[in-house]
């Protein structure tokens, strides 16, 4: 088949008179996809900010757009970093505009796919290796800041002219020179210099991204059509396209004194040791987790727990705790360069809670034992999905969940609706499955063995094991049994509802509730978990019903084994 039988995948490219480096362009180019290339109008001049300006003129660009769209390409790239960011910003924009004002259906500048590029890998500090005198450098950085992305470092040759006959190993000690601790990336600059057999040794000997002008315009060109760039170890070319990539985004939670724990919630950066969760939706695949767990690896981080969410028949979502000395930027930007083949979904990392180191089961029960005795369903419900906010609402039309899964719509256990919002991450069916199921255990009413009590003067009472929302009963007998002593007993604010169901539902303890045929409670005992070497016995009788041996019975079931009363 020939090339023109795939006319989208033509890509137009318009170089400066100079350019020298047209094989190693090419070697970024799947077949079929064809490359044509026109040069601008010889100008005898220096390679400095004028020849920049000049070559990057409207109607030189205008004429040459024109001239490489004979042959109907999808997408016409001007290849020259100078020529694309010499007027800034601004000026690139109004270059991409007369490209398409000739006539091209798309439009790449070398300037322009640098800052997707770095978009795409998450990048916004840069270390610069050009060729140019000090003011064009000062220009690039410019250009740069004007995108939000910092320049961290440079090193720059000083050539006026003949670039192309700039080596290999120039290029390599060039880079290693503009490298700094503080940049995720290094950009080689100028279309002109030969970069392809130099990338992927100096991004595994750097840990980072390698960038250069012919690389990023072949990626963005190609991902213009649909096409993605080829170079073997190259990080950017396995983000496959522009746009195809994982997003990652740093999201802090709000915690409560974090001084309380130094030693779990250090930042990395100060040496103590930080904690994170890391969440990623990654494809149902062999190999996929390998990537994750490697980035963790590269860090020095320990994974102190892990559980996958399902998704979607095609995808899960991993969940991990990680911790180690690291800070979040550079879990971030490690994570980042591992799953950028990983597609457009997002990444998450946050701030964990120490108390997640607790095995999810652990942790549900413990949050289960809470709702029940603190009577806050809500509340539980929130710690265990990790959510912003839980809230009530009534049963209604506008129940209806939206599509990104951020919100989370569960039928309350006290009639209408709990709904669960978390801006920093979609629900999984996981935790939708958790929830419901959470919330049915908080709900379930025991099976409560009773007894039977006979009286001397044969009236029978029943003992139960308290529920723990008998608090306003408990509250009634309490005062009854207090305002028969000689100084009327404590004032009745000097206990609380919290106070009461401590008495209900003891940890660790158990608490009889004692009542009449109709309900009446008449008498309780509770065995309250003490300081000292055994439980507290609490022991309350109604007036009307002492000296009926009623408080030596309780105290004896109280201290059988709690399983005989289960």
């Amino acid at each position: 088949m020939g090339d023109r039988e795939f006319p989208e995948a033509g890509i137009g490219v318009v170089v400066p008179y100079d350019f020298a480096q047209d094989r190693e362009m090419w070697r970024w180019v799947p077949a079929p996809t064809s490359l044509h290339v026109t040069r601008t109008p010889y100008a005898a001049t220096p390679a400095d900010a004028g020849q920049a300006l000049l070559i990057s003129a409207p109607e030189t660009v205008r004429q040459a757009v024109r001239d490489v769209l004979v042959p109907e390409p999808g997408v016409v790239a001007y290849s020259c970093t100078s020529g694309s960011f010499v007027a800034g910003a601004d000026g690139e924009r109004a270059l991409r505009g007369v490209i398409r004002d000739a006539g091209a259906p798309r439009a790449v500048t070398t300037a322009g796919a640098l800052v997707a590029a770095c978009a795409a890998l998450g990048v916004d500090r840069l270390a610069l290796a050009t060729p140019y005198v000090d003011d064009l450098t000062a220009k690039l950085e410019a250009f740069l800041a004007a995108h939000g992305i910092g320049t961290v470092a440079r090193y720059g040759l000083g050539l006026l002219g003949r670039i192309w006959d700039v080596r290999p190993d120039q290029v390599v000690r060039a880079v290693r020179a503009a490298d700094h601790p503080d940049a995720e990336a290094v950009f080689v600059s100028c279309t002109n210099l030969p970069t392809y057999d130099v990338i992927a040794g100096l991004e595994a000997e750097l840990g980072k991204p390698v960038l250069t002008a012919n690389q990023v315009t072949m990626w963005a060109a190609l991902g213009a059509v649909g096409r993605s760039a080829v170079g073997p170890g190259q990080a950017l070319v396995e983000c496959r396209a522009p746009g195809d990539r994982a997003v990652l985004r740093v999201v802090h939670e709000a915690t409560t004194d974090l001084a309380a724990v130094p030693s779990v919630r250090g930042s990395g950066d100060d040496g103590l040791p930080a904690l994170y969760k890391v969440r990623v939706r990654l494809p149902d695949e062999s190999g996929a987790l390998a990537r994750l767990t490697a980035a963790v690896a590269e860090v020095d981080g320990n994974i102190l727990a892990l559980s996958v969410h399902g998704r979607d028949s095609r995808s899960v979502v991993d969940e991990m705790l990680v911790g180690g000395r690291m800070s979040a930027a550079r879990l971030s930007r490690v994570i980042r360069r591992r799953l950028r083949s990983a597609g457009p979904d997002a990444v998450q990392v946050v701030v964990a809670d120490p108390h997640e180191l607790v095995d999810p089961p652990t942790r549900a029960l413990d949050l289960l034992t809470r709702s029940r005795t603190a009577g806050d369903v809500a509340r539980a419900l929130g710690e265990l999905l990790h959510a912003d906010e839980v809230e009530a609402g009534p049963d209604g039309p506008d129940g209806t969940e939206p599509a990104d899964g951020h919100v989370l719509v569960l039928p309350s256990p006290h009639g209408g609706r709990l709904i669960a919002r978390r801006a920093w991450a979609p629900f999984t069916v996981t935790e939708r499955a958790r929830a419901e199921a959470f919330l049915r255990a908080a709900t379930a009413q025991p099976v409560r063995a009773g007894h039977d009590v006979l009286l001397p003067g044969g009236e029978e009472l029943t003992a139960l094991p308290a529920a723990g929302d008998e608090t306003i009963e408990l509250d009634v007998l309490l005062r009854t049994c207090l305002a028969g002593l000689p100084d009327g007993g404590p004032a009745v604010d000097e206990w609380t509802a919290a106070d009461l169901r401590s008495v209900l539902a003891p940890p660790g303890g158990i608490c009889l509730l004692v009542r009449t045929a109709d309900g009446t409670l008449v008498a309780a005992g509770s065995l309250l978990d003490a300081e000292g070497p055994a439980p507290e016995p609490v022991v309350l009788v109604h007036p009307l019903y002492r000296g009926h041996g009623l408080a030596g019975w309780l105290r004896r079931r109280l201290g059988a084994p709690v399983t005989a009363w289960h």
